[in-house]
């Protein structure tokens, strides 16, 4: 089973990018994908928030088993506006984890906003998808350090791996935190290889865009894994971190 654990529907606010259903669609065909996990672009507002959480929930019961979400609303929204959307998103849409960008909500990870999202995580009993990377300071992947150790019931999946320019900071967080989890977008495949290697099966593949799908196939398929690693990357570490195996059945 291929599972891309990191893809968008809807407008996102921040970076002027439109997130289709078609395309998800489309790249999902092509390329033999089983399960997208689905999160919003980046909204502002709590009606934005809501209306492309409810996209996704309609997407996820017209095809069964094969799209999930992720919820997405802004950290800066009132405390009780965030938590009621999470736990609308959770219990009511059957959303399957928690996302926090950075960078594009301009969030500190460890400010009272940023931590809203680590805590709702646990309360909900669902993994958090921190974004890393582009985004410095906020995005710094060590950032995360403090944070993952003070929560270690959660897991948490370090969105891209701070990308090639942060992988320095990157295995610093997975030495540290073996609760911290990393996908593969936008990191290099080479560095994906030996870091499967040292810390074990805890990456899964994620593309970010529907136009990524294949280059980040390619790059677990070419770069020199095992059938048991690409394995592990293309779905295996999914299916246990979001807990899928009974979702999917």
């Amino acid at each position: 089973m291929i599972v891309d654990v990191h893809v968008h529907l809807g407008w996102d606010y921040t970076f002027d990018e439109d997130f289709s259903q078609a395309e998800l669609i489309e790249k999902m065909n092509v390329y033999d994908v089983d399960v997208q996990i689905v999160q919003p672009g980046t909204c502002h507002t709590i009606e934005q928030a809501r209306a492309q959480h409810n996209a996704i929930a309609e997407l996820c019961q017209d095809f069964p088993g094969h799209f999930f979400g992720m919820a997405n609303p802004s950290p800066h929204l009132p405390e009780q506006d965030y938590l009621e959307e999470i736990r609308r998103c959770i219990q009511d849409l059957s959303f399957i984890a928690i996302k926090l960008h950075p960078f594009a909500s301009g969030v500190n990870p460890g400010s009272i906003a940023g931590r809203r999202s680590f805590e709702a995580a646990r309360r909900f009993g669902v993994p958090l998808m921190v974004h890393t990377g582009a985004g410095f300071p906020f995005a710094g992947p060590v950032n995360l350090i403090p944070l993952a150790k003070e929560h270690a019931d959660v897991k948490i999946v370090m969105a891209h791996c701070g990308q090639i320019i942060f992988s320095n900071e990157a295995a610093a967080v997975f030495d540290a935190c073996p609760n911290v989890y990393g996908d593969t977008s936008w990191s290099a495949g080479f560095v994906l290889k030996q870091w499967c290697r040292t810390y074990g099966p805890r990456f899964m593949l994620g593309t970010d865009h529907a136009d990524n799908t294949g280059t980040e196939l390619a790059k677990i398929r070419t770069v020199g894994l095992t059938p048991e690693e690409q394995s592990q990357f293309l779905g295996d570490t999914a299916v246990k971190v979001f807990g899928l195996a009974e979702e999917t059945r």
